[in-house]
């Protein structure tokens, strides 16, 4: 199954962001990421402005399970979810699904207004217009003594964990049609 999902920080959201996405690709593989920008908070009173993105990613898992793993990972880094108030606090990171499906195209799918341009730039039908960030990916090789530090967020990109790690292997990204792929040349 494949998952559109989102990603946002207001608490130190730099470092959390990019290890978030450390450790998504880290566990699922491969994901298709928009650009990064720097937004004014939603549905809440916070003087600390959000990073958000968006993301596919394909996973065994349902749509439960991988909310689990979410929480998890957000609680990991700080977030208490046990407020009943947490949705309008500041937090250090939050994970939403947003769709999910078998095809992984998600060019039409609703998406809150602020999120609305990185959803099309992502499928390049449009572009963004609120600040993009530049965010360092530190991306372990092999036994993970090696680090290759990869710059994101400018721009949509594929991160494959494989590629990172095995230079013979390229990577392999879907595009916006069902059961299409590219193999860029290297």
């Amino acid at each position: 199954m494949f998952y559109l999902c989102s990603i946002g920080s207001n608490l130190e959201p730099e470092l959390h962001v990019s290890k978030a996405l450390d450790e998504l690709l880290a566990h699922f593989g491969s994901l298709q990421l928009s650009s990064v920008i720097r937004t004014k908070p939603v549905g809440m009173h916070s003087s600390h402005d959000f990073l958000n993105c968006l993301l596919v990613m394909e996973s065994r898992l349902d749509a439960a399970h991988l909310k689990q793993r979410f929480v998890a990972l957000e609680v990991a880094h700080g977030r208490d979810r046990s407020d009943p108030l947490c949705k309008v606090h500041d937090r250090p990171l939050d994970i939403d699904i947003l769709a999910n499906s078998t095809d992984g195209d998600f060019a039409t799918t609703e998406v809150d207004s602020y999120l609305a341009e990185l959803l099309a730039e992502l499928y390049g039908h449009g572009e963004v217009h609120d600040p993009k960030v530049a965010l360092q990916l530190e991306l372990p090789v092999g036994s993970g003594k090696t680090v290759i530090v990869q710059q994101i967020g400018l721009a949509p990109t594929t991160l494959d964990a494989s590629s990172q790690l095995s230079q013979s292997a390229p990577a392999i990204h879907l595009d916006a049609g069902p059961c299409h792929i590219t193999v860029p040349h290297q």
